[in-house]
């Protein structure tokens, strides 16, 4: 059974290329993006191009770990749902 959980869950190469594509058909999510686009370039001309990738570098890794949490918290909340599924049956 892990290893069946572990393919679906960590080991699918499909998973980000799955996930963009579902964010692509949401409108908020098209409509979220473009505004940051827009306003990522007027900050990148006040501040430069320089300090606009630190400051874009700095985001984006605390972006990755606010996920990665998400992620692991999610990962905890399966392991009970399957342990408790299979104490059930």
């Amino acid at each position: 059974m892990n290893d069946i959980l572990t393919t679906l869950f960590l080991d699918n190469p499909y998973i980000p290329e799955q996930a963009c594509a579902f964010c692509n058909q949401l409108p908020e999510f098209q409509k979220a993006e473009q505004d940051y686009a827009a306003l990522a370039e007027k900050i990148r001309a006040r501040l430069g191009s320089a300090e606009y990738a630190d400051f874009e570098e700095t985001l984006n890794w605390y972006l990755a770990q606010y996920v990665h949490a998400y992620y692991l918290f999610g990962l905890g909340l399966r392991q009970e749902l399957l342990s408790a599924l299979g104490q059930a049956g």
